[in-house]
């Protein structure tokens, strides 16, 4: 018998039997998984639905932003107030005053404005000193000057008025000069100049006092220069 004084190089693993060693060894280990947490649709959903619910009450309301600077406000309200400039689409006063306003729509009551320049104004129980407007409507109100389009008066006076179409239903004008005028209601007239005049109405001078009354100044003034 030969005693062997060394590893038999048969004996050692060779590369492919401890490839196969380490293989089975692997397969034999436990396996270590780490779970992926995952949510169904369904999940989602009521965590989306919950989001949506909870959101309204804890989010803080926006605040409403004002108007950039250099435009025009939509509308304008004045309430037992006073401003001094007034410029937008619409500018109603309820007992307040504005001394200078140019929009499209104005409504006043109970108050008064200096001067307005608008498309439409309408004024109850106040007063207008100088109003230019396509459309000017009064009831119970005064107004100093006025030069629009069309007009409509109801237990209202006027100091002058320049105007195509003018209505009275009940009132009193001193100076008006018109394309047509129609009083609906006895009033009473200053001097009243127009292509025509409908209803009852009592003027201290028409249009022919008017000149004969501006020629009988003007020799007067002659008269007293010559003096």
């Amino acid at each position: 018998m030969t005693e062997r004084t060394g590893e038999d190089p048969s004996d050692a693993p060779t590369a492919g039997d401890a490839t196969v060693d380490d293989r089975v060894a692997d397969e034999a280990a436990p396996t270590t998984v780490t779970p992926k947490v995952t949510r169904s649709k369904a999940a989602n959903a009521a965590a989306d639905a919950n989001a949506d619910t909870i959101a309204p009450d804890t989010a803080k309301p926006a605040a409403t932003a004002g108007p950039a600077s250099g435009s025009t406000p939509s509308v304008i309200n004045i309430e037992h107030g006073g401003l001094d400039v007034a410029r937008a689409e619409r500018v109603s006063v309820n007992r307040g005053g504005i001394t200078t306003v140019d929009a499209t729509t104005v409504d006043l009551r109970q108050g008064g404005i200096t001067r307005v320049d608008a498309r439409d104004v309408s004024v109850m129980q106040g007063g207008i000193a100088i109003a230019r407007a396509d459309r000017v409507s009064t009831q119970m109100s005064a107004v100093a000057l006025a030069v629009t389009g069309e007009a409509k008066l109801d237990r209202s006076f006027v100091r002058a008025m320049f105007a195509r179409d003018v209505t009275f239903e009940q009132g009193g004008v001193w100076n008006l000069a018109a394309a047509r005028v129609t009083f609906k209601r006895p009033s009473l007239a200053g001097i009243v100049i127009a292509a025509k005049v409908d209803g009852d109405v009592r003027t201290i001078l028409d249009w022919r006092g008017a000149i004969a009354f501006g020629a009988v100044a003007g020799i007067l003034v002659g008269i007293l220069r010559r003096r």
